[in-house]
Formats: C-alpha cells, structure tokens, sequence
C-alpha cells in the first residue's frame, strides 16, 4: 500500500504539479513541515519502527532521522523517507529514499536523458541505464560507496552503501527528477529498485498535457544485479 500522493509546485504556475507516489513502507520524515510538526512527525517514525522498543532505542533513532532529515534539506530534496523491514528470510532490511528537483535549462527530454547518461557515465564506478517510462527518457544509475564513521579519519569504521538514482528529466516544469535510494542491504537491491520503477512509471504532471508512452530499449547491464534491476524499467 502506498502512502499518499506527494505533490509539489515545480514552475511558478499553479496548475503545474507533479505527484509522485512513494512506495509504500517508506516513513515520511516530515521535509514538508515546520518547527513542532517536523519532530513530531520523526518521533512518530521512531515509534513505528521501534514499536517494542525502549526509549532509548527510540531516542536515538529520532536523532538518526533528524540528522538524516537535514542532510535532505541540504541537498534541496521535497521528499525524505526510511524504512526498516523484515525480509521473508528473517533478515532486517533497510533504505533511505531521496526526492528532489534541480533546475532544468534542456526543453528537449531525450537529448537531456543522453547528456545525462553520457555524463555519468564518465564514472567507472557507475552502471548507467538508459530507462524510459510513461512520462518520457530517464537514466538509472547503480553504485557502491562507503559511509564513513568519521570522514575525518580514514581508518576509522566504514559501511558498504548500494545506491540508485533515478534521473528524470521533466522539460514541462523545467525540472530534472532525482530519486535517490540508498541501503546497506545489497541482496535487497533489485527490490528496492523495483520500487523506484513503480514510482518512476506512476509519475504524473498535472498540466494537462500528455507525455509520449513510446517504449524505449534499455542498454544492457554491466553485472547481474544490474540486469535484474534494471529489467524493471523496462
């Protein structure tokens, strides 16, 4: 079940939103409120992930999400959310999911997706898919980082990340769509890209202008868990 539609005003006309669902099992933290509401909403989360937890245990977590919801601010996303699951197996399963809108200048989508990919590209840790989904060309872009404990002190402990972004370009609104989800469960990966597809291909723009629905041919991935996610795109 997917929590309700997220929309945002992305040109100075008001007639011109996007809405974007976001797939369900992510817990909003709360970008869109202010002051009170803001942390009372992460307090919220803690509870519903520590629900026969301790205070402490939900303690800590508010500040984990607290600091994660202003590293979203930093980076001008809308849209901030984590989840935290049980797999079938018994394994806990985790990720966070980013959404934002940078400035687009490009009015012409597919020449926007090809300088996208060409341009991430450019970094041999990436596994860049050309997408396409019903609002018009994307990129799909699949890494592997490291999350430093303390950045200041490279021998300090460290913590191997999986990250997706979705890049899609939004001429309409003059706006480029980035998705970003990141999660330390790597056997997880292709499922939670799948839900990035989900969300990519229920994307709408209420302006009352239809995009183009032409099927597009994905490139071919460079590892198998890169074909296996990146089929869900399609």
């Amino acid at each position: 079940m997917t929590q309700p539609v997220v929309s945002t005003a992305a040109t100075p006309s008001a007639e011109a939103m996007l809405h974007l669902d976001i797939p369900g099992g992510f817990h909003s933290l709360g970008l869109d409120l202010s002051g009170g509401e803001h942390l009372r909403q992460l307090w919220a989360v803690a509870e519903k992930i520590w629900p026969t937890g301790t205070d402490f245990q939900r303690e800590v977590a508010f500040h984990a999400y607290r600091e994660m919801a202003d590293h979203a601010l930093a980076e001008n996303s809308f849209y901030a959310g984590f989840c935290l699951d049980e797999a079938p197996d018994g394994r806990l399963t985790t990720a966070s999911l980013l959404a934002r809108l940078d400035p687009l200048d490009e009015r012409d989508a597919e020449l926007s997706a090809r300088a996208l990919f060409e341009a991430l590209s450019a970094n041999d840790n990436n596994t860049v898919e050309e997408i396409r989904v019903p609002a018009g060309p994307g990129v799909l872009v699949l890494c592997g980082l490291q999350l430093q404990s303390n950045p200041a002190d490279d021998t300090a402990p460290s913590l191997p990340l999986a990250r997706a972004d979705v890049y899609l370009p939004l001429p309409r609104i003059r706006r480029l769509l980035v998705l970003s989800l990141t999660t330390p469960s790597w056997p997880d990966l292709p499922f939670y890209v799948s839900l990035l597809s989900k969300s990519a291909h229920e994307l709408t723009v209420s302006d009352g202008v239809e995009d183009d629905p032409r099927p597009g041919d994905g490139a071919a991935g460079g590892n198998a868990i890169a074909d296996q996610v990146a089929a869900d795109f399609g």
